[in-house]
């Protein structure tokens, strides 16, 4: 009886480490954003709806080119990276996961990495909170194109 108990405690610690592990591997390729987490408190209740940016970009006065990658953050949310189209950007997802996020609102746009040379746009967006997700047209405007 006593080796069943210690055969069933084996198994779920193996059960509880291999959880960690995959979810762990199934984030690896989202960069972390370069704000402070210390500080953060995490919105309660269910998530709230998120914004799906799409636009035309120009850099330097003229359409952007294909293939940049572009992305929107808050002061603790952001979005997954997304590459461009010619002139164009589409699926730029987010919505806001901390206080801050909701308090300040201000989403920037950026070409870039999060951990390399990244490029805002002059453009913010002001979050509203929203009754079902939604799509938003948004031209953004860029200074110049990130180094490489």
């Amino acid at each position: 009886m006593i080796k069943h108990i210690q055969l069933v405690r084996i198994g779920l610690v193996a059960s509880v480490l291999l959880v960690i592990v995959a979810i762990g591997c199934s984030r690896s390729d989202v960069e972390p954003t370069p704000y402070d987490r210390k500080d953060f408190t995490p919105i309660a209740g269910p998530p709230i709806f998120p914004i799906i940016f799409e636009g035309k970009f120009t850099v330097d006065g003229k359409p952007g080119p294909k293939d940049q990658t572009i992305y929107a953050e808050f002061i603790h949310g952001g979005s997954q990276l997304s590459k461009t189209l010619k002139g164009e950007y589409i699926h730029v997802i987010l919505g806001p996961v901390s206080v801050d996020d909701l308090e300040h609102g201000a989403i920037s746009f950026y070409l870039g990495t999060r951990n390399g040379d990244r490029v805002k746009a002059k453009e913010t967006w002001e979050w509203n909170t929203l009754s079902k997700p939604t799509n938003q047209v948004l031209d953004l405007t860029f200074p110049r194109l990130p180094e490489s």
